[in-house]
């Protein structure tokens, strides 16, 4: 078939691989930011290790996945073996006071839909995902947008979730992000299951107890 313009061909064709080297680097700066959050938390496990100060090593697996998200607010959960129950334990960004020590109700909203899965997701519009509880949002007067979400799992088992809410000018969150953080959460998840087993605590949640529950 003959191309009728071939310089308007050629242009889009340009156009075409500037957009995809444009992506390329993207991913490419993305792939870097999460190298380097693991080797912050490798580091920080390593602090704990001489510490044994657990909200600290929390604090910095919720701080790298914000950054390596690039979004200002989220919270890390932990499972409750007894209740079921997910805790919001270290919450970051404008409803920290307000959610941190609540508690999601087994299977409650999208982080307890993950917990009970073992499954990742990203949900761009919560409005519109069945999953979704707005409970916590009335409580908090806070509004979730978007969430992207994964289990922390370690030995084979869900231990919490941890959730990214409301990237800035609702920038919906992306299949990469969504499996950078399912990577990034069995990496954490790994490591927080050696440091259960140092209490020698059933879950975390009594690991905190039996060890420093942050006032």
């Amino acid at each position: 078939m003959m191309v009728s313009n071939p310089t308007q061909a050629l242009q889009a064709e340009v156009n075409r691989l500037r957009t995809e080297n444009e992506s390329l680097r993207n991913e490419l700066y993305v792939m870097r930011g999460f190298v380097q959050a693991l080797q912050a938390l490798s580091e920080a496990e390593a602090k704990f290790k001489a510490s044994a100060d657990l909200w600290r090593l929390l604090d910095e697996i919720m701080q790298q996945t914000l950054d390596l998200l690039s979004a200002p607010d989220g919270s890390l959960m932990l499972l409750d073996r007894n209740s079921g129950e997910l805790e919001f334990v270290v919450v970051l960004g404008a409803a920290r006071d307000l959610l941190t020590g609540q508690r999601l109700q087994p299977g409650e909203g999208i982080a307890g839909w993950v917990a009970q899965h073992g499954k990742s997701c990203v949900v761009r519009d919560v409005r519109l995902d069945p999953r979704f509880s707005a409970r916590m949002d009335e409580e908090s007067a806070f509004r979730t947008k978007s969430i992207a979400a994964a289990p922390l799992i370690g030995n084979g088992k869900v231990l919490g979730v941890v959730e990214v809410l409301n990237r800035p000018g609702d920038e919906a969150f992306t299949e990469f992000d969504q499996m950078l953080l399912t990577l990034l959460g069995r990496f954490a998840g790994e490591m927080l299951a050696d440091i259960r087993d140092v209490f020698g605590a059933g879950d975390l949640i009594a690991a905190l107890n039996k060890g420093q529950r942050k006032q």
